[in-house]
C-alpha cells in the first residue's frame, strides 16, 4: 500500500528532501547520463508529491505554475518498483493536486520523447515539434484544465 504525501518544500523533513534529491539525481542525472542542475529554483515554489511504501520513497513528482499554465515534472518511480503500476497511481495523485491547488488552469508539460505514449494514456496531446531540454529530446504536451 502506497502512502501519498504532498508538501511545499518548507514542510518537507530533511529526510524527505534527502530521499527526493537522491532519487531525482539517480534517475535524471546518473541513469540518463545528463549533467545539469537537478535541484533548481522551481523546488521552493512547487508542490512535491511523494509516494512511500514501507518507509521507502517509491514515486515522486512536482507540480507548479509556469507562467499562464500549470505543469508538472521530475515524474519518477524508483527503478526497483517499475512495472508495478505506480506511474498510473502517481498520475492520479498529480491530477488530484492540480484540481486541488490549480483548478481551471490549463496544463502543459515538457515530456521526454520516450514517455509520450505514457502521457497520452492520460489525455495529453503533443503540441509542436521535438526540442532538446537538458540534452534530452522532449515534446510539449497539453491537456485541458482540470476542474
Amino acid at each position: 500500500m502506497i502512502k501519498w504525501l504532498t508538501y511545499g518544500l518548507e514542510d518537507m523533513s530533511a529526510m524527505d528532501l534527502y530521499k527526493v534529491a537522491y532519487e531525482r539525481i539517480e534517475t535524471f542525472v546518473v541513469a540518463q547520463k545528463r549533467i545539469y542542475q537537478e535541484i533548481d529554483d522551481v523546488d521552493p515554489v512547487a508542490r512535491h508529491i511523494l509516494g512511500y511504501q514501507d518507509g521507502e520513497l517509491v514515486a515522486y513528482a512536482r507540480v507548479f505554475m509556469d507562467g499562464d499554465h500549470v505543469t508538472f515534472g521530475r515524474v519518477l518511480t524508483a527503478p526497483e518498483h517499475r512495472g508495478e503500476g505506480l506511474g498510473r497511481q502517481l498520475m492520479a495523485q498529480i491530477e488530484a493536486e492540480i484540481k486541488r491547488s490549480f483548478p481551471g488552469e490549463p496544463i502543459s508539460i515538457e515530456a521526454q520523447v520516450d514517455k509520450q505514449h505514457f502521457y497520452e494514456k492520460f489525455g495529453y496531446q503533443v503540441e509542436g515539434d521535438m526540442f532538446l531540454f537538458n540534452s534530452t529530446p522532449h515534446l510539449q504536451m497539453i491537456k485541458a484544465a482540470l476542474v
